[in-house]
């Protein structure tokens, strides 16, 4: 479980990408509807899984000896390690002689096909980020 003011060493990378796939949405769309973008920003395919490796191998570690941590998850983080572990499964017989952490590094360094957050979190990272760099550019003028 994420500890209370903790960061994800990625979270740089998500808010920029999140970010991108707003306002790419809102550029294309004709009538704009900033719902909607929020919507297609968290269902744009994503660069990698938004988990770090350490988290995801003890997941997908607990899965495989037949846990099933995900039970009590949102629907979206169930989803995206569900879809990690069948990754995780096709990699391991593709790859028998690698490591776990090796094959935990691939698969979460791997395409995702969504971010894996529901639009109402997306909304959130959105709107912190454009104040983070609001407050980012006024400093910078103010200088």
């Amino acid at each position: 479980m994420k500890k209370k003011n903790s960061t994800a060493e990625f979270g740089k990378e998500r808010n920029e990408f999140l970010i991108r796939a707003f306002r790419e949405s809102i550029a294309a769309q004709s009538r704009i509807s900033i719902n909607n973008a929020f919507k297609q920003a968290a269902e744009a395919p994503a660069p990698r899984f938004w988990v770090s490796e350490a988290r995801a191998a003890v997941v997908l570690g607990k899965i495989a000896a037949g846990e099933d941590p995900t039970e009590s998850m949102f629907p979206e983080k169930r989803d995206m390690y569900r879809e990690m572990f069948a990754r995780f499964l096709e990699l391991r017989e593709q790859y028998p002689d690698t490591s776990v952490n090796e094959l935990v590094f691939r698969v979460v360094n791997d395409e995702a096909p969504r971010s894996y957050l529901s639009w109402h979190r997306a909304r959130v990272i959105i709107f912190s980020e454009m104040s983070r760099l609001k407050r980012e550019r006024r400093k910078r003028w103010s200088e």
